[in-house]
């Protein structure tokens, strides 16, 4: 199933933040022993749809990009805290208003021109200009204007305080001045783009003038494979080094008790969700999609899908989050609650329709959905479609009804703060908590706001959220130091070794 990518908030407010590693300790254990010229080839069904920034929709550009290739003035690590990366550290005002970072020092980006802070000033300013399709641009539209004092420093001057800002920049990728597209020439991280044949490979290497620590292998193609099984079966014949993500428990049995291979699973915070949009009639009845939530049967669902693994949720909330309320009962399977509700808002002889990205396990997944509701008098059309129809369509224009997606975002129930997102939700007091809890004095008072945001938007039911994923990878047994958990929407393969 495809992902969606752009992160949201998380608090992280700090007067002075000292520079810190790129890596992290979230990964499979390495040696001494690895080889620093070996060359990593990574399988992955998650292909970007584009390299141009700023337009949201596909989480895997981040995936393959973001902290191999381009740097943000922060990162978020593969543990999920937020370092220090292009800033090597930032002062806060005592009124949270100001932000003043200071850049690492004898930065270049990939083509051998020196960073410097007319370029981070440009980077941040394209992602919340107004034709912006980024995700992050409705989170950082608190920033009221962007300076450069001198080539050193970028001052950010807020409406209102933000805790979350230092989180929020970690998804914008700095690039030099005037550029709109992720190239060869415009990164500053470990790895340099070398070419991207869509529909095949991805493929970086290191980059030896790396201001930081530098990787520690010669390079990483990411391969993109459309059916799973062509995906194991090369990892299988020793065309791949490791899998970034199974999608069934199916395709783990040819590799369990086989001495040859590694199978980690870790920690995920993608969810699986059902999306009106509530925008449109029928869905701007909370009844309605109450009573569609109801009418799904989320654990066979997950059953189907992922034989035991994984989890139902019932809110855009992961139990990793400090606001997460379990909800998954609110909603609880309940065909004559659904019948009864669709009653009470008048609807009768109901067809929706539901589009997704063609594969497993979203064909799964749409199937059970038109079962179950069919048992309740609804009808559900299967719209399969790809990846860049999905992006136009749904994302963009907001033309369809109901969407299957998955969101890997840490965080990201802020984004139901957002009318203008692509599920349309409108709820004037979610609004206004999230606001209050971004500029909230204490972290008591921003878990206390925010769980009231997942709690209020589970009640109204405004997406259908399913299960949360389990992480599984697959792994070679001599490729060591991937992430086992995944936190963030970036894969960081600077620590992926090959043993001996």
């Amino acid at each position: 199933m495809r992902t969606l990518k752009a992160a949201a908030a998380v608090l992280a407010t700090t007067l002075l933040l000292a520079a810190c590693g790129s890596g992290g300790s979230g990964g499979a254990s390495s040696s001494a022993a690895a080889s620093a010229d070996a060359e990593i080839v990574i399988g992955s069904t998650n292909e970007p749809t584009g390299l141009v920034r700023n337009v949201g929709g596909s989480s895997g550009v981040s995936q393959t990009m973001t902290r191999n290739v381009f740097e943000g003035l922060t990162s978020v690590d593969v543990d999920g805290q937020v370092v220090p990366t292009l800033a090597k550290d930032w002062d806060v005002s005592e009124d949270g208003l100001v932000y003043t970072f200071h850049l690492q020092p004898d930065v270049h980006f990939h083509d051998g021109s020196d960073l410097t802070a007319q370029d981070v000033v440009w980077s941040i300013s394209q992602t919340i200009a107004p034709e912006s399709k980024s995700a992050r641009k409705n989170d950082l539209s608190v920033i009221s204007s962007i300076t450069a004092p001198d080539d050193a420093t970028v001052q950010l001057d807020l409406s209102r305080r933000s805790q979350s800002l230092p989180f929020y920049l970690a998804s914008v990728t700095v690039v030099q001045d005037g550029d709109t597209e992720l190239t060869s020439e415009n990164g500053t991280g470990p790895y340099r783009f070398v070419e991207w044949t869509q529909g095949d490979h991805l493929t970086i290497e290191r980059n030896d003038d790396y201001w930081g620590e530098p990787a520690k292998n010669s390079g990483v193609t990411f391969r993109f494979f459309k059916d799973t099984t062509a995906l194991n079966n090369a990892l299988l014949t020793g065309d791949l080094d490791l899998v970034i993500a199974e999608d069934s428990p199916d395709q783990l049995v040819q590799f369990e008790g086989n001495d040859a291979f590694t199978i980690t699973e870790g920690t995920s915070t993608t969810k699986q969700i059902w999306a009106f949009n509530d925008r449109v009639a029928p869905f701007d009845d909370v009844r309605v999609r109450q009573a569609l939530y109801k009418a799904i049967d989320r654990e066979k669902v997950l059953d189907a899908v992922w034989d035991g693994y994984g989890q139902v949720i019932g809110s855009m909330v992961p139990p990793t989050d400090p606001w997460f309320v379990d909800q998954a009962d609110v909603h609880a399977y309940d065909p004559q609650a659904a019948k009864d509700l669709l009653a009470q808002a008048g609807v009768s002889d109901l067809t929706i329709a539901v589009d997704y990205v063609a594969g497993d396990p979203s064909e799964t997944i749409a199937q059970l959905l038109q079962s179950d509701l069919q048992a309740v008098g609804v009808t559900l059309t299967l719209n399969p479609i790809d990846d860049a129809t999905w992006y136009q369509k749904i994302y963009t224009d907001h033309d369809f009804q109901t969407t299957l997606m998955g969101h890997v975002n840490p965080r990201d129930v802020v984004w139901y703060a957002n009318p203008d997102f692509y599920w349309g939700y409108d709820n004037k007091d979610v609004q206004q908590w999230v606001a209050d809890a971004d500029q909230a004095a204490t972290t008591e008072e921003q878990t206390a706001l925010l769980t009231q945001v997942n709690e209020t938007i589970g009640q109204e039911a405004a997406s259908a959220w399913l299960y949360l994923d389990p992480q599984i990878r697959v792994a070679r047994a001599e490729i060591t130091g991937f992430p086992v958990n995944q936190v963030t929407e970036s894969f960081y393969v600077a620590d992926i070794v090959r043993e001996g």
